[in-house]
This record gives structure tokens, C-alpha cells and sequence, in this order.
């Protein structure tokens, strides 16, 4: 009993001279009114950015929420007081710029001393450029041109209706869709493209990189990087693909029309799963290289895979559904 009444009297004490986290949240909202072709920019030296879009809209709405470890108002105050945080408009185009003036501190503090997250509704047609160098960047789905880049926190975007430039040093890269170009590039973290209607560039030195259907031009380069790319028929354009260190996996569908040229080091073999129509030129299964002619040959797929394989999977091409003069519904292939 007395041990018990011991350790109560300490958790009291110590409920009572130790100090709670506090946190302080300010938030700070603007409104701009927008043209059609609008254009938001957002450079921050940290903070989460939230962009979703609005069907027919013509404002740009912008809340940030500014949060602090602090105890009192007065000491946020004092953060904020070094803080700029600079929202204006020029014509069509709204900027969003922060930046936090660091002082000289003798003791250690944590950075950044106030966090910043940022919450945007846009119209669907808006060109979106947004940097930041601590924090998750996720957009919804635009028709424009979309620029984003952070050193740390995972990328997101929706189906984007332009084109697309992504870079992290060390963030997640999760990309939906694009109609339009897109480039992707990390140096330690992972890339997923769903879907490239335009030329694909995708680079990461350590990272893993798919891109599951290609229909432009691909090129794609890495350094200690597995990747999976996926072509969607009809193959119309060449592809370039460079791995040093990385296993490569190539999925064709069997009515593709295109020529494979594919080669690893000297102790890496080309490997092939499923049915793919093909005509060989050199090489082939097992061995260090393969060229080969699929469907009579076409645009030319050509991969390196130095220190690692290649492995090449035939598929079945996607059933899709049709719809005949009276609006039913029947499956079909593409």
C-alpha cells in the first residue's frame, strides 16, 4: 500500500510541474476573383498544399492555417511576427508566397517554428506551380499546366487535362492520369503513372517507377531502380529506357505492332511470359539480348538493364464495352 501511495503522489506531482503541449491556430482566408484561364502559384518554406478544383467557378479561395507549439497568444504573436506571408493578385494570376525570416537562437527549437497548411479551391481550368520544401503536396483533377516540387512529403495528383511536371528529393510521387507531357523525378523516392497520354520522362536514382499505360514517347532513366511500363495499343511511339542496378519488367499486349530491343549486362538474361507474336532478329529468351519484330514490327522499344533482367509479359489486350445502335452495351477488345 504504501509503494501504491508512493507512485500516486509522484504522477500527481508530476501531472502538476510538468507542462502540456499547447498548441495556437490561427486561420487567414482571402477570395480572389479570376478570368477564365487563371493561374495560381503558391512558394512556401514548408506547409501542406490542398488544391481541388470547382466545375464553373470563377474565384480562387485560399485558407491557411498557421499552428504553433506555443502556450500563449503572445507567443504566437512573436512567431508570426517573423513571419511573411504575402497573398496578391496581378490580372489572372493569384501568388502565394511565405517565407520565415530565422533568427539567431542560442538554445535548440524546432523548425519551423509556425506549420502551414494551405487549402485552395480553383477553377477546373487553372495553371497550378506550387513549392514547398517540408510538406505533402496533393492536387485534384485540372485542365492546365501543373508544376510541383518539394524536397520532402508525397505528391499527389488527380487526372490533370495539360501537362505535368513533378520533382521530390525524397517523397512519394502518385500521379492519376495525364493527357498531356509529363515528367517525374526523384532522387530516393518511388513514381506511379497511371495513365500518359503525352511523352513520359520519368527518372529516380533509388526508387521504384511504374508506369502502367503508356501512349507517347517514354523515356525513363534510373539508378539503383526497379520499373514496370506498360504500353496501351497501338504502340505509335519509340521508347528509351535505361536501368543500372534495377530489374526491368515491359508488359505488351499481344496485338501491339512495335520492335523490342533489349539488352542486359553479361550476367543478366531477357526473360518472356505469355503470348506475344514475334519475329526474332538476334538473341532471344535466356540469353543477354532479344530483338524481335511483334506483329511485323513497329516503333522500337529499346531498353538497358545493366546489372539487373528484363523480363517481358504478353497480355491480353482489355476488354472494352461498346455500345451498338440501340444503346446497349456489348463487350469488345481494343
Amino acid at each position: 500500500m504504501a509503494r501504491a501511495y508512493f507512485y500516486l503522489v509522484a504522477a500527481s506531482w508530476l501531472l502538476t510541474t510538468t507542462s502540456a503541449f499547447a498548441f495556437i491556430e490561427r486561420r487567414v482566408e482571402r477570395r480572389f476573383e479570376v478570368p477564365v484561364d487563371a493561374v495560381l502559384s503558391v512558394d512556401s518554406f514548408s506547409g501542406m498544399v490542398r488544391i481541388t478544383e470547382e466545375a464553373n467557378s470563377e474565384v480562387i479561395e485560399v485558407v491557411v492555417l498557421q499552428r504553433a507549439e506555443v502556450e500563449t497568444e503572445s507567443q504566437m504573436d512573436a512567431r508570426l511576427a517573423l513571419l511573411t506571408l504575402d497573398m496578391s493578385q496581378k490580372n489572372g494570376a493569384v501568388s502565394l508566397v511565405a517565407r520565415y525570416r530565422k533568427p539567431v537562437v542560442w538554445s535548440w527549437t524546432s523548425w519551423p517554428p509556425v506549420n502551414l497548411s494551405y487549402e485552395i479551391k480553383v477553377p477546373r481550368r487553372c495553371d497550378v506551380q506550387v513549392t514547398t520544401r517540408e510538406g505533402s503536396i496533393v492536387i485534384g483533377s485540372l485542365e492546365g499546366r501543373v508544376v510541383l516540387a518539394n524536397e520532402s512529403g508525397n505528391i499527389f495528383t488527380g487526372e490533370i487535362d495539360g501537362s505535368l511536371t513533378v520533382h521530390s528529393n525524397t517523397g512519394e510521387l502518385g500521379i492519376t492520369a495525364v493527357t498531356g507531357s509529363v515528367t517525374a523525378s526523384t532522387a530516393t523516392g518511388s513514381i506511379t503513372v497511371g495513365r500518359a497520354g503525352g511523352p513520359a520522362r520519368l527518372s529516380s536514382q533509388g526508387g521504384y517507377m511504374e508506369l502502367q499505360r503508356a501512349r507517347g514517347e517514354v523515356v525513363i532513366r534510373g539508378s539503383g531502380s526497379d520499373a514496370k511500363v506498360g504500353f496501351a495499343p497501338p504502340v505509335r511511339h519509340p521508347a528509351d529506357i535505361e536501368l543500372s542496378g534495377g530489374e526491368l519488367i515491359l508488359v505488351v499486349e499481344s496485338t501491339s505492332v512495335c520492335t523490342l530491343d533489349l539488352r542486359t549486362s553479361v550476367f543478366g538474361k531477357v526473360g518472356l511470359r505469355g503470348e506475344l507474336p514475334r519475329t526474332l532478329l538476334a538473341g532471344g529468351e535466356g540469353q543477354s539480348n532479344m530483338e524481335a519484330m511483334v506483329n511485323g514490327g513497329g516503333p522500337r522499344i529499346t531498353a538497358r538493364a545493366k546489372g539487373g533482367n528484363i523480363m517481358v509479359r504478353g497480355v491480353e489486350p482489355l476488354p472494352v464495352v461498346l455500345a451498338d445502335e440501340n444503346g446497349s452495351e456489348n463487350a469488345g477488345t481494343r
